[in-house]
């Protein structure tokens, strides 16, 4: 499938963006200093530069895995896609699901729990700490609107990092199913969740870009800033698509300049690289890699090549791993499709880094 590739403007040759590039013995020194998934990094460099020129594929190894818990949610957002998904899956009992964590396990060590909302099942604690201390994920990501953690708090005792959505910091009561108008209950929670976790930098704040809240985004970075949390934001994709009008938008470019130039300078803690964050806000070119990031639905069903093209290539529980999953997928399937990468979001930018431009990203994160 051939999708046609989203225009862009004002290009900036990605080069410019930062011309003082260390030396690969640097980058080693920087990485070994600074990341504790070295080994991982290096290894999955070397797998996928295999697969890529050896086998010729773009099915590379798992980085980390998303698994959706459950696909209820408190809230509607306009942009969600998982409340009401294309491809249904009902959720596992408890015993089943920690099977399940299990078998992911022997894919990767890092994990990313999301939904719809986790909290919103009964067991989600005991997930989370049986991911953490039985199957033993190094990283165990949770993402939440932040409405219900105080009625979860074992979560915080397990996960190594926390993602809360929020889209503005006024509140907003007129709509009882949107964010702004729970916005009082989850800066309450995200009080309590900072002194749990005992640092503001294992809280990344998840903000999505639309017209209406620019301005209120731009209030969420400095806050941010001065709260000490990770600030992460990427632009609201309807039909899996963005809103390419933004591109047109003074006040957008101002705010993807200030957010760039915040993470060049390193004045706050800004999830991704410049080059990553201007691709993934100025929606330019990328190759998508999704077999990195596979999605995992609350019955194990595993999409193929990725969750927007609707195909279920298998069961984790059923067919055993990804690999089998993702072998099965190909022959039935075909290889991954140039979709000429048109789902702007985080993971899929930067699986096209990873691969395409491995060295210079570790050279973004280190510097």
């Amino acid at each position: 499938m051939t999708t046609p590739r989203p225009r862009t403007a004002n290009f900036v040759p990605l080069s410019a963006l930062d011309k003082r590039k260390p030396s690969k013995v640097a980058l080693i020194r920087g990485l070994v200093r600074q990341a504790p998934f070295v080994a991982k990094n290096f290894r999955l460099y070397f797998r996928n530069g295999w697969r890529r020129h050896a086998l010729r594929t773009n099915v590379v190894a798992p980085y980390a895995v998303t698994f959706y818990v459950t696909h209820k949610c408190n809230l509607a957002c306009s942009y969600c896609t998982q409340k009401e998904p294309d491809v249904f899956s009902e959720e596992l009992n408890t015993g089943e699901t920690i099977r399940l964590l299990k078998k992911i396990r022997k894919e990767t060590d890092s994990i990313v729990i999301t939904g719809g909302e986790p909290t919103l099942r009964a067991d989600i604690e005991e997930l989370v700490h049986a991911a953490r201390f039985h199957s033993r994920f190094r990283s165990v990501m949770l993402i939440t609107n932040g409405t219900l953690l105080d009625r979860k708090p074992g979560i915080l005792g397990g996960v190594t990092g926390l993602v809360v959505s929020l889209d503005a910091l006024a509140a907003d009561p007129s709509n009882a199913l949107s964010k702004p108008a729970a916005l009082p209950k989850v800066l309450q929670n995200l009080t309590m969740a900072k002194e749990v976790l005992g640092s503001p930098q294992r809280i990344t704040i998840s903000t999505v870009i639309e017209e209406w809240n620019i301005g209120e985004v731009e209030k969420l970075l400095d806050w941010c800033g001065a709260e000490g949390f990770v600030f992460a934001a990427q632009s609201a994709q309807m039909e899996k698509m963005p809103n390419l009008e933004l591109l047109e938008n003074p006040k957008y470019q101002a705010l993807v300049d200030k957010i760039i130039e915040r993470r060049r300078r390193g004045t706050q803690p800004i999830n991704g690289t410049p080059r990553t964050i201007e691709t993934l806000l100025r929606f330019r070119d990328f190759q998508c890699y999704p077999t990195m990031f596979p999605r995992v639905y609350p019955n194990g069903d595993v999409f193929y090549p990725c969750e927007p093209l609707r195909k279920v290539a298998g069961n984790l529980l059923r067919h055993g791993s990804l690999a089998k999953i993702f072998s099965r997928g190909r022959e039935m399937y075909g290889d991954i499709p140039p979709c000429q990468g048109i789902c702007y979001l985080f993971g899929n930018v930067l699986s096209h880094y990873y691969v395409n431009d491995f060295w210079g990203l570790a050279g973004d994160f280190i510097q």
